[in-house]
């Protein structure tokens, strides 16, 4: 099992706080994302990662360099980051897909060790990590049969107010099989490429994927393990609540002034 991790974004959204960094060196607790989710990956075996960089990609190699622990690292280099959106990264790493199974995240996720507990001890091969929808999330959803079995996936232009109830939010986080990457992942991806460019989120793909008859990936349902993908200063401030240890509340609450200012000034 490998990992590979899509870190080529900006970060606009978060404002002054990526001015000098990209969006996973942003601190939790004083700690980079990166470094929390090569953290997790080392304390749960996973040897190799490759990363797909692009914003200032030069300082995150610096700082995390070729290994983390006993983890491996490789990176990719998306030189078009600013005009290509996340399905680019996923089709600069096809090529990995080919080589093991592999798990899939975005760097921009902050979550539970339990979720990496449950994903990796499932016994089905191809998985997507979804969480029941709240009106916090926001992104792609699903929609799920009781057998766990993906019915479509939903970009957030198409999202229907109406079907709430229904959706699951998409964490973000899959596992792919190196068999099922070579019959339908990798091919698919390269298809949508050539046809619709490279502007587009990679779920693109697994919404056409799952119109086939016996599409293999199911759904990992979170149920009360913590999550949060933070985009904007109000979702840092969100993941430092749910994250903070009673030790840690006060801090959090005495820089809460400090992130709504921020937030104002990269409105």
């Amino acid at each position: 099992m490998q990992a590979l991790i899509l870190a080529a974004g900006m970060g606009k959204r978060l404002g002054e706080l990526t001015a000098d960094r990209t969006k996973c060196m942003v601190e939790l607790f004083g700690k980079p994302l990166i470094v929390r989710l090569l953290e997790q990956l080392d304390r749960y075996g996973i040897k190799h990662t490759t990363i797909v960089v692009g914003y200032r990609a030069d300082d995150l190699q610096q700082r995390i360099g070729c290994r983390f622990g006993n983890v491996e690292i490789k990176y990719i280099e998306n030189p078009v980051y600013d005009k290509t959106n996340n399905i680019y990264s996923f089709y600069l790493a096809k090529d990995v897909l080919l080589t093991d199974d592999t798990v899939l995240f975005e760097s921009d996720l902050v979550f539970d060790d339990a979720v990496l507990t449950r994903l990796l001890s499932d016994p089905r091969a191809d998985l997507a990590v979804v969480a029941q929808y709240q009106s916090w999330m926001d992104g792609t959803v699903c929609s799920l049969e009781e057998n766990d079995t993906i019915i479509k996936f939903t970009p957030k232009n198409q999202f229907d107010r109406n079907q709430v109830d229904e959706y699951y939010k998409t964490v973000n986080i899959y596992r792919f099989s190196k068999k099922v990457s070579q019959s339908h992942y990798v091919p698919f991806l390269e298809a949508y490429c050539s046809a619709m460019g490279h502007n587009d989120y990679y779920e693109q793909v697994f919404r056409l994927l799952a119109h086939l008859d016996h599409f293999p990936m199911k759904a990992l349902r979170l149920v009360q393990e913590k999550w949060y993908e933070i985009d904007d200063i109000h979702d840092l401030a969100n993941a430092e609540r749910l994250f903070a240890s009673e030790d840690k509340l006060q801090t959090h609450y005495i820089r809460g002034n400090d992130y709504e200012h921020e937030r104002k000034k990269s409105a």
